[in-house]
């Protein structure tokens, strides 16, 4: 009876060696809400000896407590004591001579002056409305409000002329009735289709660091631009200006977001650029609910860590495969440019919408060939553990 069952522990497990060696638990999406330690903003305050020792303490105790919660680490900076700081160099950028001063910094080192004084004002009060206007806005406040349940969101900065606005809305809103009519594909964590938020020309003034970020300049912003944001507020793909902005191209970059992750997909790339945004209590334990996990805890971090580590091609997609020629979305070796100096040069190409060679459909086959190789190799066992089994059993009988 022992021998019987053990027989069937071994069968049953190597049957189910497939299932698990394949099996898939998290999208792209999901992973997008993991933080696994990137590379954070760094806001710079800027101090000299000359400045009142009250003002010191209050950039350092304002600054701590109003970005805790949040993807912005700051630092005080004595330009006197500590002459060999890397971050002085932003001080020459920006021909800064009096202080307290404070420059904020990007993870791929663009850099933009915030004014943290106001002559008409308490240098606390203007430091605290500065520090705000970092990690929030009326747009970032309205992607939070969607970017837990939604599958994504379609950030669409509107230009000068009405028709190309309405051009690029028309293909913002056929990408997303496209991943809405196929919503069953998704993880079912998602609760809503993608989201189009639409921020105008009037809203630009409040949106400056937001626009910033995504490597635009409101001053030289002509043309309608798009993003596309998922996860824990993370951009992923190219940014889309004009002409660059169409159905196919939009869905090129959704596709990848409702993609497994453990199915063959090189995710690696995926990550996005986190943009600076405050993530407290009260939108951690949203996002958890929303996803039926909690992306916070270790387990799923060393999860998700050994995901991002694995290398494989890309076999498909929900809405179907397009090949996308994605690169970081800051290219390294672009300069540091103050605002009013353009830095259009700094975004991609847009996707592809062509396959470009037949490696994906190789790569799809693969995958399948070697879950058939488990499967025959599991059959395999469990007949010559049969075997062995009756040979037991008519041993025994004979003894």
């Amino acid at each position: 009876m022992k021998l019987n069952r053990v027989a069937a522990v071994i069968s049953l497990f190597t049957c189910l060696q497939p299932h698990t060696a394949f099996a898939c638990r998290y999208s792209v999406r999901d992973i997008g809400f993991v933080d696994l330690g990137a590379e954070p903003y760094r806001l710079y305050g800027y101090v000299s000896q000359d400045t009142p020792v009250e003002s010191t303490s209050a950039l350092t105790r304002i600054s701590n407590a109003a970005l805790l919660d949040s993807n912005v680490h700051s630092e005080v900076v004595n330009t006197d004591s500590r002459k060999d700081h890397p971050a002085l160099k932003y001080l020459d950028l920006w021909r800064i001579q009096s202080f307290p001063a404070a420059i904020l910094v990007s993870p791929d080192g663009q850099s933009l002056l915030v004014p943290v004084t106001n002559p008409n004002q308490p240098f606390e009060e203007t430091l605290r409305s500065a520090l705000d206007d970092i990690v929030s806005s009326p747009k970032r406040d309205e992607i939070l409000q969607h970017i837990g349940t939604a599958y994504a969101v379609v950030l669409l900065f509107e230009g000068h002329h009405p028709n190309e606005n309405a051009t690029a809305r028309k293909a913002a809103s056929g990408a997303i009735e496209r991943v809405r009519v196929q919503m069953a594909a998704v993880p079912e964590s998602v609760m809503q289709p993608p989201v189009l938020i639409v921020s105008d020309l009037e809203s630009f003034p409040r949106e400056r660091i937001l626009l910033w970020s995504l490597g635009l300049n409101s001053d030289k912003l002509s043309e309608p631009c798009v993003a596309v944001l998922y996860g824990r507020m993370r951009w992923i793909g190219p940014l889309m200006k004009g002409e660059e902005i169409s159905e196919s191209n939009l869905i090129g970059i959704l596709s990848v977001i409702g993609a497994n992750c453990e199915c063959g997909l090189d995710i690696s790339w995926t990550r996005g650029t986190m943009l600076p945004v405050r993530w407290n209590n009260e939108m951690r334990a949203r996002v958890a609910k929303a996803l039926g996990f909690d992306p916070e805890h270790p387990m799923v971090k060393m999860e998700a860590s050994g995901i991002l580590r694995r290398g494989f091609s890309y076999p498909g997609a929900p809405f179907g495969y397009v090949e996308l020629a994605v690169e970081s979305e800051h290219p390294s070796g672009t300069q540091e440019l103050p605002l009013d100096e353009d830095r259009s040069e700094t975004v991609l190409a847009p996707p592809s919408a062509k396959m470009e060679s037949d490696e994906p459909v190789r790569t799809e086959s693969n995958v399948v060939l070697k879950n058939a190789l488990y499967l025959f190799a599991g059959l395999a066992a469990l007949i010559i553990i049969g075997g062995l089994f009756i040979l037991f059993r008519t041993a025994v009988r004979r003894s």
